[in-house]
């Protein structure tokens, strides 16, 4: 069995990269990691246990990173692919459990629970409750079996400002597929720094100033903007209502 891993990174610090290939690297099952630079390569990344493939940026959150890595992998022939951003990391057994599942039920696409980490001190929120694999499921929680690497078509062409919502049209290609097989691990075993206010809303917190949502512009275009900023526009709204 050939794993790989594909993470598409931009601006993330060396630290963070590093601590995310580490991650990798380390499974207690052998797994092989696909490093995709988006525009800003650290030389430093050259060196790694890594294959490191350099693309221009796309200004897509990832996107088509992803693509270009799960179809190098695909195309030397990996039997499961996984993903996994920059910033988060796998705990050391992650591949290993998911891989267990799969072996039990013979599923085409395994889904996981995933660990909210506080972007302040990397501390523990919580178990997620968004990322429930029935409504969504993110992005770095998911092995894709060979059976199913057609999915991965979906994180390309399209227009880039659907990229913010990239796994959300990704969850919903898997959901749409009839024949494919998902099931589910409940073991949190992937590790993500969450800056999203509703993560935080969900666990009785006040979100950290740097905190973002997603928006949805009149124009039908997605936009990531900071917390603050989308109240400020809602109590200008209400103001001019009054």
């Amino acid at each position: 069995m050939r794993i790989a891993v594909v993470t598409p990174y931009c601006r993330e610090t060396p630290d963070q990269l590093r601590r995310c290939h580490e991650s990798v690297i380390n499974q207690t099952v052998p797994t092989d990691h696909f490093l995709v630079s988006d525009g800003f390569p650290m030389a430093e990344v050259d060196d790694w246990k890594c294959t490191h493939i350099k693309v221009p940026h796309h200004n897509d959150y990832g996107d088509t990173p992803r693509l270009i890595g799960a179809s190098s992998a695909a195309t030397q022939g990996y039997d499961a692919i996984l993903l996994l951003d920059g910033d988060n990391w796998f705990n050391e057994n992650h591949v290993e459990t998911l891989l267990r599942v799969q072996k039990q039920t013979q599923a085409d696409v395994v889904t996981c629970a995933r660990t909210l980490r506080r972007s302040t001190d990397l501390s523990v929120l919580g178990v997620c409750f968004e990322s429930d694999g029935v409504l969504f499921n993110d992005t770095n929680c998911y092995m894709v079996m060979r059976s199913a690497f057609a999915l991965f078509r979906a994180w390309g062409f399209k227009d880039a400002s659907l990229g913010i919502v990239g796994d959300r049209i990704f969850w919903g290609c898997i959901k749409g597929v009839d024949d494919i097989k998902v099931v589910r691990s409940p073991a949190p075993t992937i590790h993500y720094v969450t800056t999203f206010s509703c993560h935080y809303v969900m666990h009785g917190e006040e979100p950290p100033e740097n905190s973002k949502e997603i928006v949805r512009t009149l124009d039908g275009h997605y936009e990531m903007m900071r917390s603050s900023d989308v109240r400020a526009m809602a109590q200008a709204t209400e103001l001019k209502l009054d």
